[in-house]
């Protein structure tokens, strides 16, 4: 499966940062391209761990692009991890994974890792091409929404 990745230090706790890529349902409101994200069902929580069903809508306008998925997402308040994983709609296997790690002066390192295999080939090949792009895109879109929420210059 193609894999990107990208690591930013925000000035942001661990938990800010923590909750930013746990709300899953916010997503819509400051990620790129993402036009839905709606929580399905009850979560379920045990101990750190709590798991839920996400329907999510990617749309690329320009190219004539919407394409629905849900995404199995579970996130885990002990070790700062947001991770989704999905072979619906276009996907044939996706996995993302946002890592949130304390950092020195009271900052957070926050990390995104993508795997991913699309079921139609054109679109394995535009994604290819747009995953690094794609990666500064959505960790700015991180920056700017810890930026709105907390009031903090990021760097």
């Amino acid at each position: 499966m193609p894999k990107f990745s990208t690591t930013r230090r925000v000035n942001l706790t661990v938990e800010q940062a923590f909750a930013i890529a746990a709300d899953v349902g916010s997503y819509k409101d400051f990620l790129p391209l993402l036009k839905r994200s709606v929580i399905r069902g009850k979560k379920k929580r045990i101990g750190d761990v709590e798991t839920f069903d996400a329907d999510l809508q990617v749309a690329f306008e320009k190219l004539g692009l919407r394409e629905t998925f849900t995404s199995q997402v579970t996130t885990n308040t002990a070790d700062h991890t947001v991770t989704a994983r999905s072979s619906d709609g276009p996907m044939k296997a996706l996995k993302a994974v946002w890592r949130i790690i304390a950092a020195e002066n009271g900052k957070a390192d926050v990390s995104i890792t993508v795997d991913y295999t699309m079921k139609n080939m054109m679109l394995q090949i535009m994604a290819g091409g747009l995953a690094d792009f794609a990666t500064q895109k959505i960790m700015q879109a991180f920056e700017d929404r810890g930026k709105a929420l907390y009031g903090k210059a990021l760097s």
